[in-house]
């Protein structure tokens, strides 16, 4: 009798599973990075720690999905990522995320996605194996959290809600740096920290679409306001074309000198960035450049090629940032 009752109980609950999901997916990749006058940008005030101009450069990413479908037609699921790079001391999970979805509408809770990070064409001017480009926000804000958070925010928690309809995407998002906490005016992540709120939409018909996201308190910094306008037109099967404008917010204010006062924030200015890119042979070719009104800053731009390997792709970059420095990086991505 027992061994029924066990046998039956077995059965059950992996009846029960069986109507759950969980997969596993993520991305790979390797290759040399080389960057102009390479350094920390830290360490004693006034001076700058030097490194190797040219490393290697990797990382390792795991999404663990799991879902299920309700009798109703309404999904649940939740995402944790794991995740090494070069330059971390060890692989490390990211803090959960949660979701409901049905009928195109999704709501997140917890390592939420944010409005402003998941507009559409935002980063588009992306090039190399590492997915980078100058024309990319220089500025800060909240977005899914791909490793643990900090200590300054470690009860962070988001909330993101988007609509899906017949080409148009609508989304909101709110992330409270401390749940435990009222707020606060300091101008710092962490427990005093300001509380981040975005709105994002995009559209498409035809070969156009267009998006647009703002960012009020950008991760957490008081008065980081961020705007982003973009259009891009899919002129054939082979490529696009594509102008982003950024209004990248204010900086975080420094750590106190030792004379126990702050640097104020200063503006990260504004950006205009046209992109564009067109596959031939299997190989695409992609490009970019853009202008800042940053004072003193040079006029940013970047070269890149990719070439499929079928299931991985080789892909390399030749950039020139904001400061006149070099940056190159050549090398493998997969996707699994």
């Amino acid at each position: 009798m027992k061994k029924i009752l066990l046998s039956t109980t077995m059965l059950a609950l992996f009846a029960g599973a069986a109507s759950a999901e969980v997969t596993l997916s993520g991305s790979g990749r390797f290759g040399l990075d080389y960057a102009e006058n390479r350094s920390n940008g830290a360490d004693i005030p006034g001076t700058l720690v030097e490194f190797s101009e040219t490393q290697l450069a990797y990382r390792l990413r795991i999404n663990v999905d799991a879902k299920f479908e309700a009798d109703n037609g309404v999904t649940y699921g939740g995402r944790i990522r794991f995740q090494n790079s070069n330059g971390s001391t060890a692989a490390s999970f990211s803090p959960a995320m949660l979701y409901i979805e049905a009928s195109g509408v999704r709501v997140e809770v917890g390592n939420s996605n944010t409005a402003y990070d998941s507009v559409a064409l935002m980063y588009n001017p992306e090039i190399g194996f590492q997915e980078r480009s100058f024309g990319d926000p220089q500025g800060n804000y909240y977005s899914f959290n791909s490793g643990a958070y900090s200590a300054d925010e470690a009860n962070r928690v988001g909330i993101y809600a988007a609509y899906s309809y017949s080409g148009v995407n609508l989304k909101a998002s709110y992330v409270q740096s401390d749940q435990n906490a009222t707020g606060g005016t300091s101008g710092v992540k962490g427990t005093d920290g300001a509380d981040e709120s975005s709105i994002a939409a995009d559209f498409t018909t035809g070969q156009f679409t267009v998006a647009a996201a703002y960012v009020d308190n950008g991760a957490g910094i008081e008065g980081n306001y961020l705007t982003f306008v973009g259009a891009a037109y899919k002129f054939s099967d082979a490529g696009s074309v594509g102008l982003n404008y950024n209004d990248n917010g204010i900086s975080e204010a420094s750590a106190a000198t030792s004379i126990n006062v702050a640097a104020p924030s200063v503006s990260l200015g504004k950006t205009i960035t046209l992109y564009g890119n067109y596959t031939i042979n299997g190989i695409t070719l992609g490009g970019y450049v853009s202008d800042s009104d940053v004072d003193n800053a040079d006029t940013a731009y970047g070269l890149g090629a990719a070439y499929d390997l079928g299931g991985a792709t080789l892909a390399g970059a030749v950039e020139s940032g904001f400061g006149g420095d070099l940056r190159a990086d050549l090398g493998v991505r997969m996707s699994f």
